[in-house]
């Protein structure tokens, strides 16, 4: 718009200077074909090209000389593709001197490189904002990460807890019980009545059902991880409006990490799918194989965005690329009807 305004102003003084020096003249022809090559040379980007166009007015400058009227229009695009070089047009006005051209030729030079150097200012700052919103963007996927991690460190931390007591009733009660289990033994062997050594037959069985019942307990502290499958079916049955298909064989133990990353990556596409596309259908496919785990996500959406998708790679799209890089595994996803995801994970 600036660059617009400034063409305006020294086009009304070119047409003021032309009617001036000679107002019998066809004003108009001059006036067009000198509006046609200030366009000409806006919209071609070739300096080749450009160089051409301003012989040719050069020339037909020669063959016309009221076409000094218009020499600033042209100085001022020139300066803007050339610089000072724009300097060596500014001799073709004293063919014919005149105190408002040469004015204001200095004028539509000043323009120029006060709009050129507008321009530089502006073509800093949109690098300056680029860099600033992939550095906004790498910032995001760092405070994800990071709330990922410390998801992952809470988790661990009460796994950790849950062992330390377990390993606690196990030193303790589970030694107290068994003491007892073999007291009530000896009771049994130095007692002679019979009555006494029923009630201490049944004492023993409780003591021992007892004994195993803590035993499965403190097993079952012991070996507590994240449920995966039904970490899954959870997050399943919360989407809304979407059937949901989902096929689990995994039967290999999996440690907590992979698994958290296996269910972050779950949660990731169904967000994907609940916000991005119109989906009626999602099938999630977890499979083991026998070097390396497979997680497959399709949905039948139609809605889906491939070009931005594919421009912007977002953070979840990245997180995932990064999870398939920690296993040495790999990530695809396409666009055949409807948005799916294939992850694998090498084992080992």
């Amino acid at each position: 718009m600036q660059r617009f305004w400034e063409k305006f102003i020294i086009i009304l003084f070119c047409l003021y200077d032309a009617f001036k020096t000679n107002p019998n003249g066809n004003l108009v022809i001059y006036f067009l074909i000198s509006l046609a090559i200030s366009l000409a040379l806006d919209l071609l980007d070739n300096k080749k090209t450009k160089i051409i166009i301003y012989s040719l007015f050069v020339i037909i400058y020669f063959s016309y000389p009221l076409f000094v009227s218009y020499l600033p229009l042209i100085l001022y695009n020139m300066y803007l593709d050339f610089k000072i070089y724009s300097l060596l047009l500014v001799p073709l006005i004293l063919i014919k001197p005149s105190i408002i051209n040469l004015l204001l030729s200095i004028l539509a030079i000043y323009l120029s490189a006060r709009t050129k150097k507008y321009n530089l200012i502006l073509e800093e700052n949109k690098i300056v904002r680029d860099e600033l919103k992939e550095d906004t963007f790498y910032l995001e996927k760092y405070n994800k990460q990071l709330k990922i991690d410390k998801e992952k460190n809470i988790h661990i931390a009460i796994l950790t807890e849950r062992n330390r007591i377990a390993r606690e009733l196990h030193d303790s009660i589970g030694h107290a019980i068994s003491s007892s289990i073999l007291q009530v033994e000896a009771l049994k062997i130095i007692s002679n009545e019979e009555k006494v050594v029923e009630n201490l037959d049944i004492l023993q069985e409780t003591l021992k059902n007892g004994m195993n019942d803590i035993r499965k307990s403190i097993h079952n502290l012991y070996n507590e991880s994240l449920d995966l499958e039904n970490q899954i079916e959870k997050l399943c049955n919360e989407i809304p409006n979407i059937k949901v298909d989902l096929v689990y064989k995994i039967e290999d133990k999996l440690d907590y990490d992979i698994k958290f990353d296996i269910l972050s990556v779950i949660k990731e596409s169904i967000t994907n799918c609940t916000k991005h596309s119109n989906a009626t259908k999602l099938k999630i496919s977890l499979i083991s194989q026998p070097r390396f785990h497979s997680i497959i996500i399709k949905d039948n959406g139609s809605n889906f965005d491939e070009k931005k998708f594919i421009d912007n790679k977002g953070i979840g799209l990245l997180s995932m690329n990064e999870i398939a890089n920690k296993y040495n595994g790999f990530l695809n996803y396409s666009f055949d009807d409807g948005f799916k995801i294939h992850l694998t994970l090498m084992k080992g």
